[in-house]
């Protein structure tokens, strides 16, 4: 069965062909606003707490190849200042597009990234899921720039990682769960 699914992937990847109008980049500047950040640790016993919620800033790139007409997938990354808990990190990751009507026009999106830092003492490592749609709001025949407004959540693992709150409670995860709206551009 796993022979299987590796042939047909071959095949639809490949035997589409191999043209440069497959392929297209994006670049997006979001911003993030949380609607709920929840924030567990042991203080005693294990309990969770809201924290006040800030805007985030986040840059990323993401390069896509179309598999069908109205089906793109894409490989991205990039950067993220997380307001709140003061939060700065790198995500790699991938995404999934469909098209209602071809790659140039309206689509609804699903984002998967992991979340990495250098500064351990604030988290350990996370994810984001990310659901969203865009619009085209200007259309030009070498790129267009998107709209896009969407629904994430940023979880953080924080094992071994500082205090957010109190000082002295041993910090688990963090969750941020956020609306936003994103400004880009594809090429």
């Amino acid at each position: 069965m796993n022979k299987l699914f590796l042939i047909i992937m071959f095949l639809l990847f490949f035997i589409n062909g191999h043209t440069q109008d497959k392929w297209f980049s994006t670049v997006e500047l979001d911003f993030i606003v949380p609607n709920e950040i929840e924030y567990s640790y042991f203080l005693e016993h294990y309990t969770s707490s809201h924290i006040e919620s800030k805007t985030s800033f986040a840059l990323q790139y993401a390069i896509n190849y179309k598999l069908f007409d109205k089906l793109s997938v894409g490989a991205l990354t990039g950067i993220q200042q997380q307001y709140g808990a003061n939060f700065f990190m790198y995500k790699i990751g991938t995404n999934v597009k469909y098209y209602f009507v071809d790659s140039d026009n309206v689509y609804t999106y699903l984002q998967y990234a992991g979340n990495f830092t250098v500064d351990k003492n604030k988290f350990k490592n996370g994810n984001n899921l990310r659901l969203g749609i865009g619009f085209p709001v200007m259309k030009r025949n070498s790129f267009n720039l998107n709209l896009n407004i969407f629904y994430d959540i940023n979880h953080f693992n924080l094992s071994g990682s500082k205090p957010l709150m109190f000082g002295n409670e041993t910090p688990k995860s963090i969750f941020f769960r956020s609306y936003g709206i994103s400004f880009g551009i594809k090429f």
